[in-house]
């Protein structure tokens, strides 16, 4: 667990960047672990860790990052390196809102670009059940069964983080398509969809979850 000062410290560094931006946008700075995702709109753009600011890109947007010289976010999941689509702000946006809001503006953008359309869709009754959801196999169901999810009711009050993390200490199998599935079933899109657009967020949701149930919790 951090100390009083280091979360201090974390939250110090998210509100001056919250405050750099502002001239881009009223942007908002959630708590995840080991640091914030920065919303816009109700959009994930930004996330900060170790006190390092990145910004969501794409192909259309990484070339910019790299003639910059900045690199992706990358992070150690159970002893294996990965890297995000998310690349560091240079040097300068810290300094001036001008250049924060450049960068800014190019994250915002890719998140803009990767959201997908909510269609309107016409709900039938539900029974309760997981396979009333889709997206959730009966391989899926059988594991979340195993840690007493057996209904949509509750897998929606434990959520999709929650209730993967207790089904991975009991199915060491599950893989993290179960993770992408289950928030996918909850909010209605593909995982693949999900995988795509919410990785960091759900994965840093994840450790947080996942230390909390090494110290007794959850």
């Amino acid at each position: 667990m951090s100390s009083p000062a280091i979360r201090s410290a974390k939250q110090a560094f998210a509100a001056y960047i919250v405050d750099l931006m502002r001239p881009f946008a009223q942007v908002v700075a959630r708590p995840m672990f080991g640091g914030f995702g920065i919303y816009l709109d109700g959009l994930m753009f930004a996330l900060i860790a170790d006190e390092r600011l990145y910004f969501k890109a794409d192909e259309q947007s990484i070339p910019d990052f790299v003639r910059a010289g900045l690199g992706p976010f990358t992070y150690e999941f159970k002893g294996k390196p990965g890297a995000l689509k998310y690349y560091e702000a240079p040097p300068e946006a810290y300094e001036e809102p001008q250049h924060m809001g450049t960068w800014a503006r190019r994250g915002y953008e890719c998140a803009l670009r990767q959201r997908k359309p909510v269609k309107a869709k016409k709900v039938a009754p539900s029974s309760g059940a997981l396979s009333a959801l889709k997206g959730l196999g009966p391989q899926s169901q059988a594991m979340l069964a195993r840690v007493g999810i057996k209904t949509e009711a509750q897998l929606r009050k434990v959520g999709a983080v929650v209730a993967y993390a207790r089904t991975k200490a009991v199915c060491p199998q599950a893989s993290l398509n179960l993770l992408w599935a289950l928030e996918g079933a909850l909010s209605g899109r593909p995982w693949q969809d999900v995988a795509e657009t919410e990785r960091a967020s759900l994965l840093m949701a994840l450790d947080d979850v996942q230390r909390h149930m090494l110290d007794g919790g959850v």
